[in-house]
């Protein structure tokens, strides 16, 4: 492992004292294509930092101290990687500089596509950037606290860069809306900047032998699979032969059947009145609810996985065993994969970390479960499984989306949750907007700068689609829906 020591943007110490940093890594890489770089700031203790990310973290990985760079990125982009922790391992493509890892292999990659400079935290942030939806595993460490923003001029070009043009300008009216500034001429700056992009070829993932995270599998696949049901015996009992077929069995099925008719019965007997080669556990219940029902279930597993499951589905014999490998070779603690419908097809190729969470098309750890709950306040709404993703990541977690496993969502035209659930607000005049759960769940999870981008972004939405085209009338409007819809969330909070 290579350390490279900086302060100000000079390499600090060694034969290339005085030479800018990033020319330099470029230059060591080259020279050691196998080798691991830590570029760390001058007078830092760089062992502490290495026995942080462990000995043998992976080659596409890039993994820094804690930094939350800018504010004003949260009016632009609408993702759990912004709301960063500074207490966990997060997943996040925002980097500080003061420390990080990077590998010599994936430096090699980038090196002759992206211009060294002399700013070593918007280098990084940029890579970081451009490479995570490419599959390379970007995070933060929560140790050598650092404070060091983007300049608003580097602020408008870094948006310039990485996002389409039009973001810059929605950018620029945040600023003048909600921080009463009009910063044009970093505004007018960046539009002279190129939009950035690098070419990787992610296919190379699918070799799942070169990934090699620091920590080791203790056991097999060993799983438990939670299904709750309403209403679909037939689709749940072809689930339940799928599950027969597989090649590594589930130690227990794990079925909440859900009916709110009080004098209701099962409609499951095929359980009891049939050998299965795995456990059933089978609760009957007169509550309605996915979130309700998924915790129950999760209470009753045992195994160490526990893979999250719809009623309506259909697999093939070797997705627990395609799970399992996908497993041992990444080492990830929650995967979720696609679940197509009939005549979709997955275009993604090659693994990467994913912004939300499937709650019907996921396997967790049972380090996660223990710790994460469906939250109750999103029951019979919207966003309970983003909700559960964004607790996982906060547990200190990553959610990685593999898309070569892959789930047949059948759709099943009838049964499931789909009842209708009358809520306090549905009788109103002014109709909230948004709904109170996704104003619940962008409160609790997204920074403030996201959920007044969020708030523009709709309002836009709305005024193009309204009849009322009068501007003054509709803001009017708008600001009263927005108002009802944050007192109706305070009080989903309430009943959390």
């Amino acid at each position: 492992m290579i350390v490279l020591r900086h302060e100000k943007g000079k390499v600090s110490e060694g034969n290339h004292a005085g030479e800018n940093v990033i020319e330099v890594l470029y230059k060591t890489a080259k020279k050691n294509p196998a080798e691991p770089i830590i570029i760390i700031k001058n007078k830092l203790d760089a062992s502490e930092f290495i026995d942080a990310i462990g000995q043998n973290p992976s080659e596409r990985s890039l993994i820094s101290n804690y930094n939350p760079l800018n504010d004003g990125l949260g009016y632009v982009e609408d993702s759990p990687f912004i709301n960063v922790s500074n207490s966990v391992k997060y997943p996040t493509w925002i980097k500080g500089s003061n420390a990080i890892y990077i590998h010599s292999s994936l430096v090699n990659k980038i090196s002759h596509q992206l211009p060294a400079g002399n700013d070593l935290l918007y280098w990084v942030n940029s890579v970081a950037r451009l490479l995570q939806s490419k599959g390379v595993l970007c995070y933060q460490i929560p140790m050598m606290h650092q404070d060091e923003r983007l300049l608003t001029t580097k602020l408008y070009q870094f948006v310039k860069q990485h996002y389409k043009r039009r973001w810059t300008f929605f950018l620029l009216a945040c600023h003048l809306i909600y921080e009463k500034r009009f910063p044009v001429y970093a505004f007018a700056k960046a539009q002279f900047y190129k939009r950035r992009n690098l070419e990787f070829d992610q296919r190379e993932q699918n070799d799942l032998s070169s990934f090699i995270l620091r920590e080791k599998p203790k056991e097999i696949l060993n799983y438990d699979v939670i299904i709750p049901t309403m209403g679909r015996p037939k689709y749940l009992y072809d689930v339940l032969n799928d599950l027969s077929d597989q090649t590594i069995l589930p130690v227990s099925v794990i079925i909440i059947e859900q009916n709110e008719n009080p004098s209701s019965t099962s409609q499951l007997s095929y359980l009891k009145d049939e050998s299965w080669p795995f456990a059933i556990i089978h609760n009957f219940i007169h509550q309605t609810g996915a979130c309700n029902a998924r915790n129950m279930a999760i209470d009753l597993s045992a195994a160490p996985w526990v893979l999250f499951f719809d009623d309506d589905v259909n697999v093939s014999k070797d997705l627990s065993n395609n799970i399992s490998n996908f497993i041992k070779s990444t080492h990830s603690r929650a995967v979720t994969f696609p679940c197509l419908q009939e005549g979709e097809e997955e275009k993604q190729k090659g693994y990467f970390q994913w912004a939300f969470f499937g709650s019907g098309c996921s396997i967790v750890h049972r380090d996660i479960v223990n710790c994460c709950k469906f939250d109750p306040a999103l029951e019979h709404g919207y966003g309970e499984d983003v909700d559960y993703g964004m607790q996982i990541r906060n547990s200190g977690f990553d959610i990685i989306y593999a898309p070569e496993v892959q789930i047949r969502h059948l759709k099943a035209p009838s049964g499931g949750f789909r009842s209708e659930f009358k809520f306090p607000w549905q009788d109103d005049t002014i109709q909230p907007k948004p709904s109170p759960h996704i104003m619940y769940f962008r409160k609790k999870s997204y920074t403030q700068q996201q959920l007044l981008g969020y708030k523009l972004v709709l309002a836009l939405k709305l005024f193009s689609n309204s009849r009322n085209k009068n501007p003054w009338k509709f803001i009017r409007k708008f600001k009263k829906q927005w108002e009802s819809s944050a007192k109706y969330a305070s009080r989903l909070i309430q009943t959390e």
